[in-house]
């Protein structure tokens, strides 16, 4: 016997449409992103049994679907949305510099909670002007595609940092720049 909500959601009278599909497969990509899940997870025998008792009429996507078009539409999605309701706000932009695993300089830019940027400066000079190149165009892209107003940006503690910092007060002295604290604490 089914229960009576199945009824409510998904009448049995009632064809499985492509839109249907396609909610159905970006919740499956939210719970598998929120909930730490295994991509593999929608392949699991127990879940596609459990599928084809009670949602007969929806198809689970493979991992890779998830991965290579669900996710990165529902990612697309998510980020148009953010973009839409920072709109007119007010920012902070954040920078970071570290080396991957792989040699690569990289510089993270984030605004606010939002990753905006990440910029491999493996094959830039290491000096304040190019991070105040990179920064100044990191306020730029914000501002032009997200519509929001920067009022402050923090850099790590770095001598090319604190340098690049104070560039950046003297072309836009109406920008707040303090130290990121995290740097200044030795864990």
């Amino acid at each position: 016997m089914l229960s009576p909500l199945i009824g409510v959601h998904w009448p049995t009278n009632q064809t499985w449409t492509d839109a249907d599909q396609a909610d159905w497969e970006a919740g499956l990509a939210r719970v598998t992103a929120s909930a730490g899940l295994p991509l593999r997870w929608v392949e699991n025998p127990e879940w596609l049994k459990l599928c084809d008792r009670f949602i007969p009429r929806a198809k689970a996507p493979s991992a890779k679907v998830l991965m290579k078009r669900v996710m990165p539409q529902v990612l697309r999605g998510i980020k148009a949305t953010a973009k839409e309701e920072s709109c007119g706000a007010v920012g902070t932009l954040q920078c970071d510099g570290w080396t991957g695993e792989n040699s690569h300089h990289l510089l993270g830019f984030m605004m606010t909670l939002h990753a905006v940027r990440v910029h491999d400066a493996s094959g830039d000079s290491r000096n304040a002007e190019e991070l105040l190149k990179q920064i100044i165009e990191s306020i730029n892209q914000v501002e032009s595609e997200w519509g929001v107003i920067i009022i402050a940006c923090t850099t790590d503690a770095s001598g090319e940092s604190h340098k690049a910092q104070r560039l950046l007060r003297a072309k836009f002295p109406h920008l707040v720049t303090p130290d990121c604290l995290a740097h200044q604490v030795g864990c």
